[in-house]
């Protein structure tokens, strides 16, 4: 079978499963079992193309392995993520904010600054939904919490690019050693902060002034509320966890390694506190338990895009695309147009399959600030339209009233500034300091 052949079957059957999961809503069938089938009859298609070429089992055997660093540590991730949850670590911040009496102004500000810190040390997906739950709470009027959630997805998705595990896709490019942790914090936080500040000084300008939160006492429900305290001595165990895949990288080390290495020592942690819990308290929370409430779905649509993604990449048609793309010898002007059409694009399609794609594209002697670049405008893109980016899918679900047609009309143009700040600051940092 010809490679154009090959090419043009394998892109539409690509498209076609992309284009099932973007109707995820409309179709009823969830995403995830569709990339999974994806993935799967793309390497069944390209073995029987080859015919049993026995290098297809050795690419496939290649692909797994990447795939399984990056699925280990989001698995790891999202299980202390829920261990903080069952230990009230996030209601005792709720209720921090909500005992200070704020302007509306300095609360929306206070909760951006929150949303952008706790996606750079969890995951933007995961501080989209803790900030909802919080912001839901504090916030009385109607407007001003869409507003809020909208800037949300945004903060979110800019926090999420200035830390090597803020993102899927800086884990993705991380894993796959196309820079360090301290390349992607040290190049991409300040273009990251220029990409959130921007919409959210925008934003900040449609919050309706008046009071916003009442303290706690005030509140009647607060009286029939129990208030769990958080357990902190776990608290400080998840918190250094996070800390570890960053150190075992600067042993030469897979990240994930490091991850797992937080996961047990917090499992044990947990369990020896059990073998002592007369009231069940710590019972109910261990990682045993904890790990059920993890959303498996998601990690399966990883590895359904991840797989599909690979098999394009074994059968050259995304170094056909990079050509086109980028050119044979790209210059570095081509290489930021190039990156900023992929950000663009990325308010359309979801960026884990972008990124992908793009690291199969790039040849092996590109730089690490343009990585950097790659995660910035990947990451960041899809705040351009709320469907373009799991945070905002997310927070649609969350919130009814945040529907496409409110945000494009709200935040739209505040993201797209952000986004053209944010690579422009990276080009001034890349010609000052870099070139």
């Amino acid at each position: 079978m010809s490679h154009e052949l090959i090419w043009t079957v394998l892109g539409g059957l690509f498209i076609i499963g992309y284009i099932a999961i973007v109707l995820e809503h409309k179709l009823h069938i969830n995403k995830s079992g569709t990339a999974i089938a994806l993935g799967a009859l793309s390497w069944l298609f390209v073995s029987w193309a080859e015919k049993g070429n026995a290098e297809v089992g050795l690419a496939l055997s290649h692909e797994t392995q990447e795939i399984f660093g990056i699925v280990v540590f989001l698995l790891a991730a999202m299980t202390i993520v829920e261990v903080l949850v069952h230990y009230h670590f996030f209601d005792w911040v709720e209720r921090k904010i909500m005992h200070k009496k704020l302007a509306p102004v300095q609360l929306f500000w206070l909760l951006g600054v929150m949303t952008f810190v706790f996606s750079a040390f969890l995951d933007n997906l995961t501080a989209t939904l803790v900030m909802l739950q919080i912001g839901r709470k504090v916030y009385k009027h109607k407007d001003n919490f869409l507003i809020f959630a909208a800037n949300t997805v945004i903060a979110a998705n800019a926090g999420g690019v200035a830390s090597p595990i803020g993102d899927v896709t800086t884990i993705m490019l991380w894993l796959a050693h196309k820079f360090t942790a301290l390349q992607v914090i040290t190049i991409g936080i300040l273009p990251s902060i220029v990409t959130w500040i921007i919409p959210q000084f925008l934003l900040g300008k449609k919050i309706h002034m008046h009071k916003e939160i009442e303290a706690a006492t005030e509140t009647p429900q607060a009286v029939d509320t129990p208030i769990h305290e958080p357990y902190w001595p776990i608290v400080v165990v998840a918190g250094l966890a996070f800390t570890l895949p960053v150190a075992v990288n600067l042993m030469g080390l897979p990240p994930f390694l490091g991850l797992l290495a937080g996961v047990g020592a917090l499992w044990v942690f947990i369990d020896i506190l059990a073998k002592k819990d007369e009231v069940g308290h710590h019972k109910n929370s261990q990682v045993v338990k904890v790990i059920q409430n993890v959303d498996i779905s998601t990690l399966k649509f990883f590895i359904g895009i991840l797989l599909a993604v690979g098999a394009l990449s074994h059968v050259g048609l995304l170094k056909e695309l990079n050509t086109m793309i980028f050119g044979e010898s790209p210059s570095i002007v081509r290489l930021i147009g190039g990156n900023t059409i992929l950000g663009f694009a990325s308010s359309v399609l979801d960026n884990v399959p972008l990124v992908a794609a793009a690291i199969k594209m790039f040849s092996d002697d590109i730089i690490p600030a343009i990585w950097v670049l790659l995660a910035l405008t990947a990451g960041t893109g899809g705040s351009m339209l709320v469907v373009g980016s799991a945070a905002g899918v997310a927070a649609m679900g969350q919130v009814k009233d945040l529907t496409f047609g409110y945000y494009f009309k709200v935040a739209t143009l505040p993201a797209v500034l952000g986004f053209i700040g944010g690579v422009l600051t990276w080009t001034v940092i890349y010609y000052l300091i870099i070139a």
